[in-house]
Formats: C-alpha cells, sequence, structure tokens
C-alpha cells in the first residue's frame, strides 16, 4: 500500500506552512512599525503646520505694528513703540494653537524687529537697526523644552522617544517704498476720480491745520461727529482753483465750481455719469488707468538707470472733469465710512472744462461725510470731507529705490 504521509510534496507543503507564519509575524512588527513611524511623522508636520501659520500671523501683526495706528493719523507725529511690536505680534501668536494648545513667546529669542532693503532677496540677512528704520519682523513659533513643550508622540516611546521639538519661523515686511498704485479685482482698496492740492493737503494734514469734526467708531463701523485729534480735509469741492478772471485762486473762493473732479478712462470726450459712478463705487479700474497711463497701475516713480538703479518722479496731466452729475451723491453718500484713494496734484492750469491737473501722488483716506446738494457758496457748503489714513494693502507697489512715505502708504506681506 502506497504510504501517503512519506510523500515528499506533501512533507514540504507541512513545512512551509510554518515558514509563513513565521515570516507573517515578524513581517507585522515591522509594518506596524512602519505605521507608527507614519502617524508620529504626520502629526508632526501638523504640528509644524500649525506652528507655521502661528509664525505667519505675529510676523504680520508685528510688521503692522510697525506702521502708524489710528491715534496717529496719516501725518504729523509718529511715536513708534517696540513694546507695541511685541504685544501684536504675542497677541496673534496667542490666538493661534498647535495641536491643541496655545503658542507662547519669548521676546529674546523669538521675536526679531530689524530691516530688510531687499524684501524679496532670500539670501539677504535681517538687519538689527533702530527702531524707527525697522520695516521687518521675524517671528519663531516653537514647540521645544523651554517653551509650551516639545511635542508628545504615540508610538516613538516603543523605542525611547516620547517627544519632539518643532518650530517654524516667518518674516513680515512692511515696506513704504511707494512707487505705482495697480488696482487689484480683489483685496485691495478702491481710488475714486477726484484730486486735491498738494499744498493743502500739506496744510491741513501734515502741519495738522485743517478741522477736526469727525471720528470713526470702528466697532460700530460708523462716523461719530466728535473731534478725535485727527484733523480732516475736503477732498471736493475744492474753491481754490484758478480765478475765473485769469492768474490767481479767486480770494473769495469762487474759484472754478467743481473743482477737483478727474476725467480719467476715457480718451474721447466727457465721461458719462453711470461712468463717474461706476469709478466711485468700484474704484477706478485697470481698464481706466491703462487708458491714462499705457498700462494697468499709475507709477509716481520710473526707473532711469540701471546700475546704480535711480528712479525718478513721474506726474501725469489728467484733464477735470467739471460738474456734479445725477447720482455721484448717492454713490458717494454709499462710501461714508469707507477708506478710499485719491490724488494730489501740485498745479493746475485753466480752468471748468479746459483744466488740466499736474497729479503727482496718491493718498487715502476715510469718507467722514458727504454734502454736494445746494450750491458752493460761503453759508452753503458742498464737500466731500475725508479723514486720512494710513493704508498698506496689496494694490500698493514698493521698490527699494524710491524714497519712503513715512508709513503713510505701504505694502504688507509675507517675505519667507
Amino acid at each position: 500500500m502506497y504510504n501517503y504521509n512519506t510523500t515528499p510534496g506533501l512533507v514540504f507543503c507541512r513545512q512551509r506552512k510554518g515558514a509563513v507564519i513565521v515570516m507573517v509575524a515578524v513581517l507585522l512588527v515591522v509594518l506596524l512599525g512602519c505605521v507608527a513611524l507614519a502617524v508620529d511623522i504626520g502629526y508632526l508636520y501638523v504640528a509644524r503646520t500649525e506652528l507655521q501659520r502661528t509664525a505667519d500671523a505675529a510676523a504680520m501683526a508685528g510688521a503692522l505694528a510697525l506702521g502708524r495706528s489710528s491715534s496717529d493719523g496719516a501725518s504729523g507725529d509718529y511715536h513708534q513703540s517696540s513694546e507695541e511690536v511685541y504685544s501684536e505680534a504675542e497677541k496673534y501668536a496667542s490666538l493661534n494653537a498647535a495641536v491643541a494648545q496655545g503658542v507662547v513667546l519669548n521676546r529674546n529669542s523669538d521675536i526679531t524687529i530689524g530691516y530688510l532693503q531687499f524684501p524679496h532677496n532670500l539670501n539677504a540677512a535681517l538687519q538689527i537697526v533702530p527702531l524707527d528704520q525697522a520695516n521687518a519682523v521675524q517671528v519663531i513659533a516653537r514647540r521645544s523644552s523651554n517653551t509650551g513643550g516639545e511635542i508628545p508622540l504615540f508610538f516613538a516611546p516603543l523605542w525611547g522617544i516620547d517627544s519632539s521639538a518643532v518650530s517654524a519661523s516667518a518674516i513680515a515686511v512692511l515696506d513704504d517704498r511707494f512707487y505705482a498704485y495697480a488696482p487689484r479685482t480683489w483685496g485691495g482698496t478702491p481710488v475714486i476720480p477726484f484730486a486735491v492740492d498738494e499744498d493743502v493737503w500739506n496744510d491741513q494734514i501734515v502741519n495738522r491745520h485743517g478741522p477736526d469734526e469727525y471720528s470713526y467708531d470702528s466697532d460700530s463701523e460708523s462716523v461719530l461727529p466728535f473731534p478725535d485729534d485727527n484733523p480732516e480735509i475736503r477732498l471736493f469741492p475744492e474753491q481754490l482753483g484758478p480765478s475765473p478772471h485769469g492768474g490767481q485762486p479767486d480770494d473769495e473762493g469762487a474759484g472754478a465750481g467743481n473743482f477737483g473732479l478727474l476725467h480719467i478712462g476715457s480718451s474721447q470726450g466727457a465721461l458719462g455719469t453711470s461712468t463717474i459712478v461706476r469709478q466711485i463705487a468700484d474704484g477706478i479700474s485697470a481698464d481706466d488707468l491703462t487708458d491714462m497711463t499705457g498700462e494697468p497701475m499709475i507709477r509716481f516713480y520710473e526707473q532711469v538707470s540701471g546700475t546704480p538703479v535711480t528712479y525718478n518722479a513721474v506726474c501725469y496731466d489728467v484733464l477735470g472733469d467739471p460738474g456734479i452729475r445725477a447720482g455721484v451723491e448717492d454713490a458717494m453718500m454709499d462710501k461714508i465710512g469707507e477708506v478710499v484713494g485719491f490724488f494730489l496734484y501740485r498745479s493746475v492750469t485753466e480752468q471748468g472744462s479746459n483744466a488740466v491737473f499736474d497729479i503727482a501722488g496718491m493718498r487715502f483716506g476715510r469718507v467722514m461725510q458727504v454734502e454736494l446738494s445746494g450750491s458752493v457758496g460761503r453759508t452753503t457748503m458742498k464737500a466731500i470731507i475725508i479723514q486720512p489714513v494710513c493704508y498698506y494693502g496689496p494694490d500698493i507697489l514698493t521698490s527699494p529705490y524710491v524714497p519712503s512715505t513715512d508709513r503713510e502708504i505701504g505694502r504688507l506681506e509675507l517675505v519667507r
């Protein structure tokens, strides 16, 4: 009789079954180790991402504190405070968390105030300078044994590793070397087609001789009829235009009617009411500026040489567009409490529909009051009242080769 139990093939099968069990047991340990490693590494990546978010927010808040606050006004005295920079960075760091724990910054090691001449040069080192020269804040958000504790791990303790230190760094820059405005479809501030005399601006705002009749409550987002130590300026209509009889502005203030409304966005004839209203409601568009300057922006400095780089100031001759059209007042009323941009001019020739403004710059302000009904005179005053504000937006273009605006206009951005 044939003995099946002694068949070589069957013996081999029984032996192979035992080997597979051993192999599975060994590989299972390796696979579980890989899973454990993946879980812990993923957890550390999550922690680092949250620390990066924290560092970004804290650096941006600290850099913004290098600018002018609402109490400083858009011009006049400006008092910087390193304490405010530190406090803002710490505040925004504490509002974020890394793996469910708030981040605490050490002022001595985690927050650095400095200067970057070329913010987008990733190889440039942050220079330590006096506070009034600083334009950048670096923040390092950490979870370490000295700051908040290391990140605890799940499976690594099996190999004797209980936790790991994690950190992330960010640098934000407030660059006030403004050379151009480029409208954006989102995230920017609209610029309206009005201009004010540069000398009047300097007198009423820079030298603080303007009236102070309004304030803005950011909590209720409303304009209040109370002074706040920030002077205002009448944006429109000016009564300081050329005298109807020629020569210097009329001492009686008759001026040139609705003086200060600009003709931007059409190379042929006067603008229609709908265009003016659209420019007030939505801001002057890139297409409007292309018609005026030949490109979808307006530059106030232009590069004239390569090495060393030199920029010269640029001015634009822009036609006036007198006459308040139906709908303009309503469009401006909708802007009360909002921030808008407008232009500065250095001189004006002719008057009425022939007026030509020499546009030399821009400023930003909050619309505080609008009254365009009635006639212009000493007892009844048409007026768009603006309280200047500092503006640091994504539609502002900066260059390291142009002068500072003394923190009035700039761009706030993360550069590292």
